[in-house]
């Protein structure tokens, strides 16, 4: 009796898991589906797909850095502004100390620099959070002033211009391999690199483990501390490296208004991933996904000619749900 019991238990079908679970993956399949239905020769065609990649590789260059960041518990609203740092500190260096027809080397050399000093920033982000014990959230809104501020003095407010930006640095941001944009190519590569690191990797791992538990993965002998600056490290060089492919892609070194704009929706793509697959966990697949809903629903509404701002109610909505799956299945844990 009591096997026969346990048998039409697991026979039940668990709606609200496979809501949570699946959620997500089907209402973007449903919003590709409707958006196809309606604007069949417009939406649901190559070039539109590879348009809407294109739209959101930036953002989720920056997002999938936010994420590594969630991952261990820690808030990061310095992005916006190391974003913009990224692309007008590399656009400057080219202007400054760079020829104006500098090889791809040489704009490369500077990008890995840009990195550099974004990720250090980071990482003292995450020094003063983890050492010092400073609220994360209040620390690197601070921050996100300082990097502003010191933008704007260097740069009077002015706005680097594209003949004054080496050909070859917007060619990273306006060049097409086979096709593909280059923003889409370096989207994938950083969505793969993060995976890799955070699913099969010891350090990823403990990431998992500090996220889940702080005390217990202390206990166990993980550098709790550390962690921390890696994590915001990597969330801060995503953010620069998404600067920087804006600022290519534009043609033009802007100190202000270029990071802000991804900000909010970085973490409403995170948050939207955290209850996609493994609810209530942030992970770099959900992001993908996370992003790729934005995505459909800003180019869908907008080839139906929907006004813009129903752009803001609909991911509102859907971030609101989003947490509501994540609670609901955390309650039942």
């Amino acid at each position: 009796m009591a096997d026969t019991a346990r048998a039409g238990a697991a026979r039940t079908f668990d709606l609200l898991g496979f809501v949570a679970r699946w959620g997500t993956i089907l209402s973007l399949v449903a919003l590709v589906a409707f958006f196809s239905l309606a604007r069949p020769e417009v939406f649901f065609t190559l070039r539109n797909l590879f348009n809407v990649l294109n739209q959101v590789a930036i953002l989720g260059i920056i997002a999938l850095g936010l994420t590594v960041c969630l991952v261990i518990g820690q808030f990061d609203l310095s992005i916006g502004a190391l974003a913009t740092f990224g692309g007008y500190i590399a656009t400057r260096l080219l202007l400054e100390y760079g020829p104006r027809d500098a090889t791809m080397t040489i704009v490369l050399a500077v990008c890995i620099l840009v990195l550099v000093m974004a990720a250090l920033i980071g990482m003292l982000n995450g020094a003063l959070v983890s050492y010092l014990g400073i609220s994360a959230i209040v620390e690197t809104l601070a921050m996100s002033f300082i990097v502003t501020g010191f933008i704007l003095g260097i740069s009077n407010s002015r706005t680097i211009s594209p003949t004054e930006i080496p050909a070859a640095f917007k060619m990273l941001g306006q060049h097409a391999v086979w096709g593909v944009p280059a923003p889409v190519l370096y989207l994938i590569g950083v969505a793969i690199l993060l995976w890799l690191f955070l699913e099969h990797t010891q350090p990823g791992r403990n990431m998992y483990a500090i996220g889940g538990n702080r005390e217990a993965a202390r206990l166990s002998g993980i550098a709790v501390r550390r962690y921390a600056l890696v994590a915001m490290g990597i969330c801060a060089a995503c953010a620069a490296l998404g600067g920087m492919v804006a600022a290519a892609n534009l043609g033009a070194g802007r100190p202000q208004g270029v990071g802000e704009t991804y900000l909010l929706n970085a973490f409403v793509a995170v948050f939207i991933g955290a209850s996609t697959l493994r609810p209530g966990k942030f992970h770099v697949v959900g992001t993908a996904v996370g992003v790729l809903m934005i995505g459909v629903i800003n180019n869908g509404l907008s080839v139906m000619g929907v006004p813009s701002w129903w752009q803001y109610i609909v991911q509102g909505l859907l971030l609101i749900l989003a947490l509501i799956a994540a609670s609901a299945t955390t309650l039942r844990r």
